[in-house]
This record gives C-alpha cells, structure tokens and sequence, in this order.
C-alpha cells in the first residue's frame, strides 16, 4: 500500500479538531472524513472516519476503517501531519 495523495481541508470549529483529511491509496481507494486533532495531553493524532452505534441505552462509535497494525497507523499519521504542515504553512503565506 502507498498513500499516493492526501488533501487538507480547514475545520470549521474550533477546539482540538485541527483539519480533516482525504487519503488516496495506490491511485485507487480513498479514505474521507480522517480527523486530525491536538490535545495537551496526548499531542497530535487522527481519527478515522466512524460511525454512531445504538445498542439499548449504550451509544458507542465505530470506525468505518483502520489501519491494521501499529506501523501502518503510524505511516498514515505521519504523512498526513506533514501535508497538514505543508497546508498551515502554505496558508500563512
């Protein structure tokens, strides 16, 4: 798998929610609505694109998608905070 594109998109809201992001893999699979957030305790993460579940009174999420083992997650993350920075960066100008 080679993340062949990603696009940056500004959030809307405040609060820990920095941008969202769309993932292009191989030139043929796209992953949207990947979150990217910020918090003083645990720093930069994303969030994938999940679903609300009702079960009785439990009102619990579930992701859509997710990588599969740590080293992809962490090349996922990677990639898309360096688009992320590319974007501020470009933004400021």
């Amino acid at each position: 798998m080679k993340i062949t594109d990603v696009k940056i998109f500004k959030a809307k809201k405040r609060g820990a929610v920095l941008a969202y992001a769309n993932v292009i893999l191989d030139d043929r699979f796209i992953i949207r609505g990947i979150t990217l957030l910020a918090t003083e305790r645990t720093g930069r993460f994303i969030s994938m694109p999940s679903r609300l579940l009702k079960n009785d009174n439990k009102r619990s999420y579930r992701d859509i998608c997710h990588p599969l083992n740590q080293t992809v997650r962490d090349e996922l993350t990677q990639t898309i905070f360096a688009a992320y920075d590319d974007f501020v960066e470009t933004e400021q100008e």
